[in-house]
């Protein structure tokens, strides 16, 4: 059998314990006790999708950092308006909603070439709490740590033109809204879409 792709042991303990100090830098009440029941899923072992960025084990994680790497770049400009803390914080937990979110199936796939069949591991979607995919990831997050109003708006609306709320609610009204209110919103949905879509995490 084919085993779906995994990020090394040792890289995924070293982004495991890169998450875990930006988190904690922010020295946000509640930062522990999020980070208790983050280790009870499989969030640090996650895919990033079942089939496009971050398909892999450890996607997620990875993910995630990558986001906060470029978010940061792309606040440059207002380090003045945007604290690092609430960076770090909806950078890095703005897809807690994929946290037990997947699970693993075999599925019999044609080696090209050849005359056979193998069986293939793969990723399929298993949602356990269909709740959406921002509004998700903050009702998560604000179980468990206090969320500044801009903290939360960026969070919700972190997916853009992907969100199907958008779509379907006044033509994305509140979301619009959302953006021209938060920086914090704009910088997330920007680095969001920046790593899933050119840098490919």
């Amino acid at each position: 059998m084919i085993p779906v792709a995994s990020l090394p042991d040792d890289m995924l303990e070293t982004m495991k314990a890169r998450f875990d100090e930006l988190l904690r830098a922010t020295e946000r009440d509640g930062v522990e006790a999020l980070l208790a029941w983050l280790a009870t899923t499989d969030f640090y072992e996650a895919p990033a999708s079942t089939t496009k960025h971050g398909a892999i084990v450890g996607g997620l994680l990875r993910h995630s950092l990558s986001v906060h790497k470029y978010m940061q770049n792309f606040c440059k400009p207002f380090e003045s308006e945007i604290p690092s803390g609430s960076i770090a914080i909806v950078s890095l937990l703005h897809d807690v909603c994929k946290a037990d979110f997947y699970g693993k199936r075999v599925r019999n796939v044609k080696i090209p070439g050849e005359k056979r069949w193998e069986e293939e591991e793969s990723f399929f979607v298993d949602d356990r709490f269909p709740l959406g995919h921002g509004e998700k990831s903050l009702f998560l997050v604000a179980r468990y740590l206090p969320l500044t109003d801009d903290e939360a708006l960026a969070i919700r609306w972190h997916m853009g033109g992907f969100d199907d709320a958008a779509r379907a609610y006044a033509s994305g009204m509140a979301q619009s809204a959302a953006y021209d209110r938060a920086k914090l919103a704009v910088a997330l949905n920007i680095a969001d879409m920046y790593v899933a879509h050119l840098v490919g995490h």
